[in-house]
């Protein structure tokens, strides 16, 4: 008898415990990543912005909203620049990716390529959930 109380307050201990962000639940975080490039039109007058879906494109999730934190998990971006993290639980997470930047010297040659992260914040709050991502909207460099 006693053990079986030893056993049940154990068991009883580890489903009043909060699980963590991350893997293990039933929601869903999807998104999109667009490019867009803008040129002036002669004929019209006008600058003409055109979007594209990336495909390809690395997308990271953090199981926190830690920004300074490692990746948990990545996603390349399918041929409509969607990207799907599934199996999550309830909590905080961060969505990132990287923009692709240069500098130019004064003749207008590049000189120095880095890459610099765009950040989304999202709170998973109830299970079997889908939840959708702002695009991110990236300009191309041509």
């Amino acid at each position: 008898m006693k053990n079986l109380l030893i056993i049940c307050t154990v068991a009883f201990g580890f489903m009043s415990c909060d699980k963590l962000a991350g893997e293990g639940g039933t929601s869903v975080i999807e998104g999109k990543i667009v490019y867009f490039t803008s040129s002036y039109n002669t004929i019209t007058g006008i600058v003409d912005t055109h979007y594209y879906p990336k495909a390809g494109k690395d997308v990271y999730i953090i199981y926190s909203n830690d920004k300074e934190g490692l990746y948990d998990d990545k996603f390349d971006t399918d041929y409509n620049g969607k990207y799907h993290f599934e199996y999550l639980r309830k909590g905080d997470y961060t969505i990132y990716t990287y923009v692709d930047s240069f500098i130019l010297n004064n003749s207008g040659n590049q000189i120095v390529t880095y890459d610099h992260p765009i950040y989304r914040d999202i709170e998973i709050k109830t299970n079997n959930s889908t939840n959708t991502v702002d695009d991110f909207i990236i300009e191309k460099n041509q």
